[in-house]
């Protein structure tokens, strides 16, 4: 069945009546408070924005599968037996690929994305208004992926740490990592968000296996219980008025052995070009 993460903006507009109820996050430290800051104004400053542009959404897939077999082994000290297999043997690689048109329309408080088919493994197939074939997982609106973390209506609900400093894109990138306050259905993001050092933009979103709907830790296999661990990024780079859209993602699934090898289950590279931008403004409301 396929996974989401949180429906970023949706969530948003769900929760909007508690916000007389927030409270301010607490200024641990100077710097921690004058990056939520910044990050709570960009993240208004998205939110009111009116939004329509179009791109090709590009997107590699590859899902590898393992032996689920036993394997015969023979040795001086016994006789040929049957034993299980003491390591994950892959014995398949399945790829596909896909292009669409992406488009992505925000007016007032009305938000909708359509995805129009042109590509697929190759050979052109032109399907109109469909749902994104691609993803053992998938996320909405990617666009507003800092929003879910770091607007000023979810930041009261969130605990914050900064991690440290490290290069991105050419700048000097601070590493905050956010975690829900509670867990529940509407707030269950855990990530780690690289923002610009000088100016607080958001430059990257790495989601935390725990974001993941139904998410599930282990998985049973021929040669014992398999952790999962699911490497889920967003860069964004792509700039117009002020606005940081998405560039590409990656996700990446792993299944580790009981030895404590990590064994590629999944990846999927996506990447967004050819951008059209119709509107990029700020909405005025006449009273």
């Amino acid at each position: 069945m396929r996974k989401t993460l949180l429906g970023l903006l949706v969530a948003e507009m769900a929760v909007s009546a508690l916000m007389a109820q927030e409270r301010p996050p607490e200024a641990e430290d100077a710097p921690l408070a004058r990056i939520l800051a910044a990050a709570g104004d960009y993240c208004e400053t998205l939110k009111a924005m009116a939004l329509n542009f179009v791109c090709r959404e590009n997107i590699k897939e590859k899902t590898y599968e393992f032996a689920k077999d036993w394997i015969f082994v023979r040795s001086q000290e016994r006789k040929r037996g049957i034993v299980p297999l003491a390591d994950l043997r892959t014995v398949k690689t399945v790829k596909a690929s896909l292009v669409y048109d992406y488009q992505l329309i925000k007016k007032g408080g009305a938000l909708a994305e359509r995805r129009d088919l042109l590509e697929e493994n190759g050979r052109k197939k032109i399907q109109k208004d469909v749902e994104l074939k691609a993803g053992r997982m998938t996320g909405r609106y990617v666009v507003y992926g800092p929003v879910g973390f770091l607007s000023r209506s979810w930041q009261p609900h969130f605990d914050y740490e900064i991690l440290g400093e490290e290069p991105l894109e050419g700048k000097k990138a601070v590493v905050l990592r956010a975690a829900p306050r509670e867990f529940t259905e509407e707030n269950n993001g855990f990530g780690r968000i690289w923002l610009d050092a000088s100016r607080a933009d958001i430059l990257q979103i790495e989601w935390e296996p725990e974001s993941i709907l139904n998410y599930r830790e282990a998985v049973e296999s021929p040669i014992g219980e398999l952790k999962r661990k699911i490497v889920w990024t967003v860069r964004y780079d792509i700039v117009k008025n002020g606005i940081r859209f998405p560039g590409s993602q990656s996700i990446r699934e792993f299944l580790t052995t009981p030895a404590g090898k990590d064994h590629l289950k999944y990846e999927a590279e996506y990447v967004y070009d050819g951008y059209k931008f119709f509107t990029v403004e700020t909405e005025v409301v006449v009273r």
